[in-house]
């Protein structure tokens, strides 16, 4: 599967405010007022975001301009920007970091020119086809997630029912609060976090994940995938993502919950729930996910969120994928450093049948 893609690579300059990116109609190849845009990527520096838009017969739509992303852009630097158009929408990446998508609202068929407007210099636009999105850039690449031995949670893997293993939440939680803390520099988001080949997900393994709820969060979410592109869309083990959207009579931390998979080209096992959580607007958090014998157990600040069941091996999961409204401060794998499969017990019948063998032939070892 392949799409067109447009890389589009500009110096803004020193005193940048804005500059637009349009995507032109058949009837807008001549720069003017009132041709049809089938996309404007407008970027507005002192406020810090990009907004996406549409203008139809000189009307422009409603306007987006939310992203999971943090702004990309400064002035006086030089910027990559990836527009990948596929069948459904845009998709719009920032210096190797995926920003957003964009539904189409006219047909993607009259897109015939692109031009670029604003302060901005040494502008490149290219074209060609993709068989993924986005194009990684150094600094985007994914780093390898640290395996982490003979810990706490690694104590409780072991002994569930040892209850001075409880992973040190608190001192964690105490440790984040901390004014030392509050300001100390956290991992990039979107994290992109690679499982290397000895660390895989398998029973008796957990992933840890500390950070901080932003105060005014929407939503974050963290997925288990094959893979790290955005598209086409990864085979995804365990997508978990709290929503904090709520009306005015939800109480504080309950969260809407939801949990999936993605699979054979759809999702499946979704479930959205309403759960009491200690995930909270500015709180600190350490979320552990653990994998059991046939499904992941999340923990939220010690305590037992859910269990959701495998739709695929654990073990075939690369990359941590995690996303939104948060500030993170560690991603660790914890667990044994060598787990061995437990040789299945031999059956009744089994024995009978190896003690006939060797009484038929004392030569033969079983």
């Amino acid at each position: 599967m392949k799409s067109a893609q447009r890389p589009i690579g500009a110096n803004t300059l020193s005193a940048c405010e804005h500059f637009a990116i349009d995507f032109l109609t058949k009837q807008g190849c001549e720069i003017c007022e009132d041709c049809d845009l089938l996309l404007q990527i407008g970027s507005r520096l002192p406020q810090n975001y990009i907004t996406r838009n549409s203008r139809l017969r000189g009307k422009w739509g409603p306007e987006e301009n939310s992203s999971y992303l943090t702004f990309q852009l400064n002035r006086g630097k030089s910027f990559w920007m990836q527009v990948l158009l596929t069948e459904e929408c845009f998709f719009i990446s920032v210096n190797g970091y995926h920003f957003g998508k964009y539904i189409h609202r006219m047909p993607y068929r009259w897109l015939e020119a692109v031009d670029v407007l604003g302060e901005v210099s040494d502008i490149v636009i290219d074209t060609y086809h993709v068989s993924e999105y986005p194009i990684r850039l150094t600094h985007s690449l994914p780093r390898p997630i640290p395996h982490l031995y003979d810990t706490a949670v690694t104590k409780f893997l072991q002994d569930g029912e040892n209850l001075e293993s409880e992973w040190m939440v608190l001192s964690s939680l105490a440790n984040m609060s901390s004014k030392k803390n509050f300001y100390k520099s956290c991992l990039p988001l979107p994290f992109y976090g690679k499982l290397l080949e000895d660390d895989v997900l398998v029973e008796g393994r957990a992933l840890r994940i500390e950070g901080r709820v932003r105060l005014m969060p929407q939503r974050f979410s963290i997925a288990f995938q094959k893979g790290q592109e955005i598209w086409p869309q990864p085979i995804v083990s365990f997508y978990f993502s709290p929503c904090f959207l709520r009306s005015r009579h939800d109480k504080v931390g309950k969260a809407i919950i939801t949990r999936r998979a993605y699979l054979n080209g759809e999702w499946v096992n979704c479930t959205v729930s309403r759960l009491n959580t200690s995930l909270r607007p500015g709180g600190a958090f350490v979320i552990v996910i653990v994998c059991r014998d046939s499904y992941y157990e999340l923990f939220v600040n010690n305590k037992s969120l859910f269990h959701f069941k495998y739709q695929m091996k654990p073990d075939c999961v690369d990359i941590v994928n995690i996303r939104g409204d948060i500030k993170l401060w560690e991603v660790v794998i914890e667990g044994s450093k060598m787990i061995k499969k437990q040789q299945r017990a031999r059956t009744a019948m089994e024995r009978a049948i190896s003690a006939w063998k060797r009484i038929e032939d004392p030569q033969l070892k079983i």
